[in-house]
């Protein structure tokens, strides 16, 4: 790691436990729990299994965290996950994580989730003077990117203020769903039978681990959190402790006021929810919560990427340039750019069709948090006496179990895309040949010397 010096100031130390918390949920709270509960229940037989497996995701959700939490406060530095699998693995798998978080799962994330909001905005106001949903999506990104660029302070005001206005929406949606009686009949949808249980568990964990996903990228933060070894872990565990409370709140909501088949059938479940529940008035607004929600982890996604290609940086491995800290803001604003630019690139290359591409790389973010997560074991072998001022709890049952669920959604991603995923694996491979092209020329020429 490079020491900061007068040329290359170190990030600021600027975020609280209010804001590091407000980023665990904004950073897993985005579009998923507005539309993948209808996947869930099209896939299990009834309330009872639906509320199950999203009480199952929170706790993998939860053992992903704690096992972080360790991890975080024994290493607080910018780049979260890629450090720890840098200080426990090496760095050729390190600079693989950094590489598949540039090329294609953060980056694909953010154009993804910005055309999703462009797209929302349509129905509300003529977005064609702009290039309709595309024109919108790229306007976002970039007013994102510039937002970053002034520090990590402006950033997180901005996620803070729409992780709160989401919280607010989902919270009126969840108690209304429980005290309300719905003030329009429900027309008797037709259902297809859920598949067999055990395909259709499989289904339904898929699309609940896409959901909670996100908790992590508050650890890539770190090295601009006040006191990281005690905020972050108490950050980590109330965000996750909200976020569940919020998805098996709102799929209570979802069912008490569409039962299982509506859920099962709607393309639209919360504004569905929320038509049901107080008519058309509630399905704008919930539609528009969506609309912030979506933002707010466009936001968030960029926010804390940058800071995975700024310690790619400062390792020298590939784009030294991006450890660069902007002198006046404190920000990693080359790093920003970087992910914001390549964001727009595929945004325009895929002219919008990103969801064949995003599913086949699901598999290399799960290969990812699996990966960080067993570097627990492997530190607590090779380095026993290292200051640790938090252990994960239930060790080694605990971060055992997040690293099953890992694999598990690995071997999930294949059997459902089996191409895409070979695709993934390959730019994997890539990015290994890229690594050892780049190792040999820097050996080489320290040998010249």
């Amino acid at each position: 790691m490079v020491a900061p010096t007068a040329t290359t100031p170190a990030l600021r130390r600027e975020l609280g436990l209010a804001s590091a918390s407000l980023l665990v949920v904004g950073g897993i709270i985005g579009s998923g729990i507005f539309f993948t509960p209808h996947d869930v229940a099209l896939a299990l037989p009834s309330a009872s299994w639906i509320l199950g497996v999203w009480i199952i995701g929170g706790a993998v959700a939860l053992a992903g965290a704690l096992t972080f939490a360790e991890l975080g406060a024994m290493f607080p530095e910018a780049g979260g996950p890629y450090v720890y699998i840098r200080e426990a693995f090496g760095p050729l798998a390190a600079f693989l994580h950094g590489w598949m978080i540039l090329l294609m799962i953060a980056s694909g994330a953010i154009a993804a989730v910005a055309l999703s909001f462009g797209h929302y905005l349509a129905r509300f106001v003529p977005v064609d003077p702009v290039g309709g949903p595309m024109g919108i999506a790229a306007i976002t990104i970039t007013v994102v990117t510039v937002l970053n660029l002034r520090g990590v302070k402006p950033g997180t005001i901005a996620a803070n203020i729409f992780t709160v206005s989401k919280l607010v929406a989902l919270a009126a949606l969840i108690v209304a769903g429980v005290v309300l009686t719905p003030v329009a009949p429900l027309v008797a949808p037709t259902a297809p039978p859920p598949p067999a249980l055990g395909p259709g568990l499989a289904t339904a964990f898929v699309a609940v681990l896409f959901t909670i996903g996100g908790w992590q990228q508050t650890n890539m933060v770190a090295g601009e959190i006040r006191d990281p070894a005690r905020t972050l872990p108490r950050a980590l565990m109330i965000g996750i402790a909200i976020v569940i409370v919020v998805y098996v709140g709102a799929n209570v909501a979802y069912l008490n006021a569409l039962g299982r088949d509506g859920l099962a059938v709607s393309n639209a479940v919360a504004a569905d929810t929320a038509q049901r529940l107080v008519g058309d008035a509630g399905a704008r607004a919930i539609t528009i919560a969506a609309m912030l929600s979506i933002f707010g982890f466009v936001n968030v996604a960029l926010l804390t990427n940058a800071r995975v290609l700024f310690a790619l940086g400062h390792d020298g491995t590939l784009f030294g340039f991006a450890s660069r800290v902007h002198p006046r803001f404190g920000s990693p604003h080359v790093a920003l750019l970087l992910l914001g630019g390549w964001s727009l690139v595929l945004l325009f290359a895929t002219r919008g069709s990103l969801g064949s591409l995003l599913s086949g790389v699901v598999f290399a973010d799960w290969v990812f948090f699996g990966l960080a997560a067993a570097a627990v074991f492997r530190l607590r072998r090779r380095r026993p006496d290292a200051v640790r001022p938090y252990r994960v709890a239930w060790y080694p049952v605990l971060p055992a179990a997040f690293v099953a669920c890992a694999v598990v959604g690995v071997a999930s991603a294949w059997v459902s895309a089996p191409l895409m995923s070979l695709a993934g694996t390959a730019m994997l491979a890539a990015g290994a040949l890229l690594y050892t092209w780049r190792s040999t020329a820097i050996a080489a020429k320290i040998s010249a010397r």
